[in-house]
């Protein structure tokens, strides 16, 4: 009952913006606890205080809002991912930094994360395939920065970029799984500590 009082209403009139949010902070609220397929759009829209109508005003349906909720994580994550890559940093210098976006996504938009681990099986057609597509882009520029690292002579060159590529990921990503961004352990210890585990027994 505190939750829904202290909701935010729109007392001058309708709020385009402030309604789409509300959808989306329940969806990834609902999707995270109960997945997606045992959320129903009713209870999406109880849960923010709005109606269907308000719903199929900014969305197709409850996997269009599925897609944009993915959408919208990706696509931060690939604006700062080539910000990172197109900086006056070494290779070495860039994976780091790579390896600290991605945690610092678990740290910040943990819900994005879990629903976008667990619930993309539930995407289909078009709205698979780019997501898909973004993600692939994500994992282009981890293994076109390892790779370079390796012509620098940064690495080993005896190792596989797409290798390495897929386990930094992982546990990128399985940080999710564990991480309490309320414990003592910051982000920026954790992508230290995986950096130091992944890049020393890389070095050269």
């Amino acid at each position: 009952m505190e939750k829904r009082a202290s909701r935010r209403r729109w007392p001058e009139g309708y709020d385009p913006a402030g309604t789409r949010r509300q959808l989306v902070d329940s969806a990834l609220r609902l999707f995270e606890e109960r997945g997606f397929d045992r959320t129903s759009l009713q209870q999406i829209v109880e849960d923010a205080e709005l109606t269907k109508g308000a719903f199929y005003h900014h969305f197709q349906s409850k996997e269009d809002l599925l897609w944009q909720i993915q959408d919208e994580y990706l696509e931060s994550q690939l604006k700062d991912a080539h910000k990172i890559v197109e900086a006056d940093a070494t290779p070495t210098e860039q994976i780091r930094a790579l390896i600290y976006l991605s945690l610092e996504g678990v740290a910040k938009h943990r819900p994005h994360v879990a629903i976008f681990q667990q619930e993309r099986r539930n995407l289909t057609g078009e709205r698979l395939d780019e997501v898909t597509r973004k993600r692939d882009e994500v994992d282009a520029l981890f293994n076109e920065t390892i790779r370079r690292a390796i012509e620098a002579g940064e690495l080993r060159d005896d190792i596989n970029p797409r290798l390495i590529t897929f386990g930094i990921l992982g546990m990128c990503a399985w940080a999710f799984q564990w991480f309490n961004p309320r414990g003592t352990l910051k982000i920026q210890d954790v992508a230290d500590q995986f950096s130091a585990m992944i890049l020393d027994g890389l070095t050269v």
